[in-house]
C-alpha cells in the first residue's frame, strides 16, 4: 500500500468582522493564552476559525495518533474497491474543550461512501488542545493512492456521464449542491459511490446521495473499472 499523505490547509476560516474587530481579536487572544504558548509554540502561523484559533503542531498532535486507523479505513474497503484511492479534506469545527464539535467530508474523490463514512467516525473521536479565544475551525486532507500492485481505475472527465446524470436529481435527499465520486464497473454497473459538499448543513444527506448515485447507470467502460467526480 502507498504511504497516506496528509497535509494542513493553513487557510482562514474566519468570516465576517472589520479589520479593526480582527485586530481587537487577535489581540484579545493572544493575550488570553500566554500559558500555552510554551507547548504549542511554533513558526507563529495560526488556523483561524471563526471564534478562535488552533495551532498546526496542536491540530497535528491531535490527528497523528489517528492515522492508522485511517489506513484501515481504506484497507477494510480493498475487498469491494479494489482500485480504491484518492482526495478527502475534513472539514472540523473544534469546541472550546477540545472535542470536536462536528466534521465531514468538504470535498473528496474518495468515491466510497463507507470509506468516507469511517474516516469521519475516527476524526470525530479525536481530542485536539484547547483552541485559544473560542471554537476553531479547520480543514485537514488525506490523500491515498491505490496499492501498488493494483492498476489505477481509468480517469474520466465529467463530460463522459453529462448524458447519464444531467437529467437526474438528488432533491429528494434533501436541498443541497454535492460533488460525487464513482467507480464504474465493466457494463455501466456503479461499483462504489462518495459524495462531499462545501456546504455542513448538508453533510447529513450525503449517504442518501450515495446510495442514490449507486442505482444510476454509467457509460460502459469497457474491461477495466472507471472513475469520475461530477457535479450533482
Amino acid at each position: 500500500m502507498k504511504r497516506l499523505v496528509v497535509g494542513l490547509m493553513l487557510a482562514s476560516w474566519a468570516c465576517g468582522g472589520s479589520s479593526d474587530e480582527e485586530e481587537t481579536t487577535a489581540q484579545e487572544t493572544t493575550s488570553g493564552h500566554e500559558e500555552h504558548r510554551h507547548a504549542d509554540e511554533d513558526d507563529g502561523v495560526a488556523i483561524e476559525g471563526l471564534m478562535g484559533t488552533i495551532s498546526p503542531m496542536a491540530v497535528e498532535r491531535g490527528i497523528e495518533p489517528r492515522m492508522g486507523a485511517f489506513l484501515q479505513c481504506f484497507s477494510e474497503r480493498y475487498h469491494a474497491v479494489e482500485v480504491l484511492g484518492g482526495h478527502i479534506e475534513l472539514a472540523f469545527r473544534i469546541r472550546t474543550d477540545g472535542s470536536v464539535r462536528w466534521v465531514y467530508p468538504r470535498r473528496s474523490t474518495i468515491g466510497d461512501r463507507a470509506t468516507e463514512r469511517c474516516l469521519v467516525e475516527q476524526a470525530a473521536r479525536i481530542r485536539f488542545s484547547r483552541p485559544q479565544g473560542g471554537e476553531a475551525e479547520f480543514a485537514y486532507p488525506l490523500e491515498l493512492d491505490p496499492p501498488d500492485d493494483v492498476r489505477p481505475p481509468l480517469n474520466w472527465d465529467s463530460t463522459y456521464v453529462e448524458e447519464h446524470v444531467g437529467a437526474r436529481d438528488v432533491s429528494s435527499c434533501g436541498r443541497g449542491s454535492y460533488s460525487v465520486t464513482v467507480y464504474i464497473a465493466p457494463g455501466g454497473r456503479v461499483l462504489a459511490a462518495g459524495a462531499s459538499s462545501e456546504d455542513q448543513g448538508a453533510a447529513d444527506h450525503l449517504d442518501c446521495v450515495a446510495d442514490a448515485v449507486s442505482e444510476w447507470e454509467m457509460p460502459d467502460p469497457g474491461s477495466y473499472p472507471a472513475k469520475v467526480t461530477f457535479a450533482i
